[in-house]
């Protein structure tokens, strides 16, 4: 029993015409009619019935039918994952990311990769920046994407650049710190902040806070809404800040560190190689990330 037979069988049984499958796949009608024969009679019964140009299921024909569609289905899954394999591709990739790209783009992202690479398993783990490096080097995840650290500490990992991103210092337009033409460290640290929050050997801790008053959360996102709840300052990617700062409700503060770019990139194992899939990724959010 062949793969092609089952094929044609199903194409015949589907176009209730030998002549209407033998020109939807492409083949002659003596090809279809031939591969028909050869597989009823292997399998010892007769599978479709024909009454001039018609054909019908027969009984046997509907029961098995629906095993065939699975069969030929696997075996494409089979060839797919081995093609995959030839050209580089990975079967199973393990993403870690953090939040700094909306999570709409992250959205539609996934979806064009499992069209793109629909027989490779992935699983997408979101973490905050500072532990993504760690991950990496502790081979927990194959790969991150995320706002890159000024400096690699780490040996075993490789710091890869696929764009930039704006940090922007941000508050409440009705908060105290937008009312100053001016604002200086001091300042900041009168008022709430919003720090990023990491897990490190040390135990929870907030990352880099400008203020002694602090409140640290593990997301951007979470960063953001606290702004918006109008509790206090923080440093945001300008991505996930812009349509509140259009509206008015929101505000860079004047403060001379108050907009910076940073590197948006991937982590790698020093030793190992890119995939297609990897490369796909890269620029992917190279492309996103020139228009932002």
């Amino acid at each position: 029993m062949k793969i092609s037979q089952l094929e044609m069988f199903l194409a015949i049984s589907e176009s209730g015409s030998i002549a209407e499958a033998a020109r939807r796949v492409g083949k002659s009608r003596t090809t279809l009619s031939s591969s028909l024969s050869a597989l009823e009679d292997e399998l010892g019964v007769e599978l479709l019935e024909r009454t001039g140009n018609q054909v019908m299921l027969t009984n046997i024909g509907q029961v098995i039918k629906n095993d065939c569609e699975r069969m030929v289905m696997i075996a494409n899954d089979i060839t797919g994952r081995c093609q995959q394999h030839l050209q580089g591709v990975e079967s199973v990739l393990r993403i870690a990311r953090d939040d700094a790209l909306p999570e709409s783009y992250w959205r539609e992202l996934i979806h064009k990769m499992s069209q793109q690479f629909p027989n490779t398993s992935v699983s997408v783990y979101m973490a905050p920046p500072p532990e993504l490096n760690d991950m990496v080097e502790q081979n927990m995840v194959d790969i991150a994407y995320c706002l890159l650290p000024y400096t690699n500490k780490l040996p075993s990992t490789h710091h890869v650049k696929l764009g930039e991103i704006r940090m922007m210092t941000v508050a409440k337009s009705e908060h105290p710190l937008c009312k100053l033409s001016n604002v200086v460290s001091s300042d900041l640290a009168r008022y709430t902040e919003f720090a990023l929050a990491t897990i490190d050997e040390d135990g929870l801790r907030a990352v880099s806070p400008a203020s002694s008053n602090y409140i640290a959360l593990p997301f951007y996102e979470h960063l953001r809404n606290a702004v918006l709840d109008g509790t206090g300052f923080s440093n945001v990617p300008s991505v996930l800040i812009t349509p509140y700062l259009r509206d008015g409700s929101v505000k860079v503060l004047n403060y001379d560190q108050a907009m910076k770019r940073q590197a948006y990139g991937m982590i790698q194992n020093r030793y190992s190689q890119l995939g297609g899939l990897t490369q796909w990724l890269a620029k992917e959010l190279e492309a996103y990330l020139a228009q932002e």
